[in-house]
């Protein structure tokens, strides 16, 4: 019989503070948090990298 295998959260905690500016209901989630355009979102993300602090500097939350 195999051993189960211990999941990690290891990449929960990595993409945590990350906004992918490819996948919508990332980009809808931020531009309703930052009361902002999904396209202001996807241009702050192109400009500023995909952390999620920076890029809500830039939208000025």
């Amino acid at each position: 019989m195999a051993k189960a295998k211990k999941r990690s959260s290891r990449g929960r905690k990595q993409d945590r503070p990350r906004v992918a500016g490819g996948q919508d209901y990332e980009v809808r989630y931020t531009a309703k948090k930052t009361k902002r355009s999904a396209g202001a979102v996807k241009k702050a993300v192109k400009k500023v990298g995909s952390s999620r602090k920076r890029v809500e500097r830039r939208l000025g939350r």
